[in-house]
């Protein structure tokens, strides 16, 4: 009876051990799985990502193959829209949020250049050789010896018309004085009573103020002298402000419009002239209006630089995948080119300009126009927005009736800000 209690002991602990083995007591330990590397991202914000602009859709699809470059390496492509651009991003950078790439404008340059800890400075990463590679517009992202922002796309504004309207008026659409043009906005203006010899902004907004300057420049006219000092009631601004009011009330110049409405009511054959940068081309082609049915020319003077400008964020935490990023959007030839006969932006390396698809009218107006850029007084200011802001205010009353140019008002509403302006170049 012993034996068989014994049996069944013996039994019972050679079932429980085989039992434990199978259980994986018995089995090889296995190897810890390596742990997986966390993805790199980073974030790029741009209008050109938001806007029927015609790089919508090219920029992210060559900005996935960089990334099928760099495994391990994912890029947010951030779409913003253009007018809300310069807040959005103040709003990060203060929120210690800021994407690693973002676009601004010339206009924007002094504002982010002068804002604490905002951008890198790029000639860390900038080497002379890759700088020779350069047009002489990539100055166009420094300011006090920083260079805030990558030139993206070299823009100087030009004259864009349509070129049924001047057909029917007579007229070249390439002045080549400024009482030449004049004389053409007229004759195009009096082809019927909904027809617009030109589209200018008057609007209470930067935008304005900014294309303003074309034709203060023709009068010697300006908004702030070299030194910050408000010259707004001088004889070229009175009689620039005064023009603009006859022309508004003779029905060739509408009033109140913003750009994107002047752009539709253009590609509508509204409008005979009106003043653009080279991202035009992809705008028309979104409003439905074909390529031959417009040009551009030359102005016969001055205009404000409108590249569009790549600036790395300080708050970055991969600086250098972000300038490699950079410098492929900017340089990289299969990006660049299909780029221009989307969107009509032009590349800012020198050697690019050697290929085919430059050589035609379009290209070389451009390049001819860069030629006659300068900024406005107003952008060497910390207070630009203000500044501007107030002068569309004063310009809006005067068209509408309410005041004269020459009314000291306009001095005295902008006076109160010149002892907070710091020049910034």
């Amino acid at each position: 009876m012993q034996k068989k209690k014994l049996f069944i002991l013996i039994s019972l602990v050679l079932i429980f051990s085989l039992s434990l083995a199978y259980a994986g007591g018995g089995k090889k330990e296995k190897k810890a799985a390596p742990e997986k590397k966390e993805e790199i991202v980073i974030k790029f914000t741009s209008w050109m990502v938001a806007e029927a602009s015609g790089g919508e859709e090219w920029l992210p699809e060559r900005i996935k193959y960089w990334e099928s470059q760099h495994p391990g390496v994912r890029v947010e492509v951030i779409p913003l829209a253009w007018e809300d651009t310069p807040d959005k991003i103040t709003l990060q950078i203060k929120a210690g949020n800021a994407p690693d790439i973002f676009t601004i404008e010339s206009l924007w340059l002094g504002k982010f250049g002068m804002m604490p800890d905002a951008v890198e400075d790029l000639y860390n990463f900038m080497d002379q050789d890759f700088i020779s590679k350069l047009v002489p517009a990539y100055k166009g992202g420094e300011l006090n010896g920083k260079m805030v922002g990558l030139v993206w796309n070299p823009n100087p504004w030009v004259l864009v018309y349509n070129k049924k309207l001047v057909r029917e008026a007579g007229v070249s659409g390439r002045p080549t004085s400024f009482e030449d043009f004049m004389n053409q906005v007229k004759a195009i203006g009096a082809l019927g009573k909904d027809i617009y010899g030109l589209g200018l902004q008057l609007g209470i907004d930067e935008y304005s103020a900014d294309t303003f300057h074309i034709l203060l420049w023709q009068f010697g006219g300006d908004i702030l002298d070299e030194n910050g000092k408000p010259v707004v009631n001088s004889p070229g601004t009175i009689k620039t402000v005064e023009m603009v009011k006859e022309a508004v009330d003779a029905g060739i110049v509408p009033f109140g419009e913003e750009v994107r409405n002047l752009r539709t009511l253009f590609a509508n054959g509204k409008i005979g002239f009106f003043f653009e940068g080279p991202w035009i081309a992809g705008v028309l082609d979104g409003e439905g209006m074909s390529r031959n049915e417009w040009d551009v020319a030359e102005w016969p003077g001055y205009v404000q630089p409108a590249s569009h400008i790549l600036c790395m964020s300080k708050q970055s935490k991969h600086k250098d995948l972000a300038w490699d990023l950079m410098k492929f959007i900017t340089t990289d030839e299969v990006t660049t080119k299909e780029y221009f006969k989307r969107t009509g932006l032009m590349p800012v390396v020198k050697e690019q300009y050697n290929d085919p698809v430059y050589d035609n009218h379009y290209v070389k107006t451009f390049l001819a126009q860069m030629s006659r850029m300068k900024n406005p007084n107003v952008w060497a200011t910390q207070k630009k927005y203000e500044i501007e802001i107030a002068f569309m205010e004063a310009v809006q009353s005067i068209l509408l009736g309410k005041g004269e140019a020459k009314d000291e008002s306009l001095t005295i509403r902008l006076l109160h800000l010149s002892s907070s302006f710091r020049h910034c170049w």
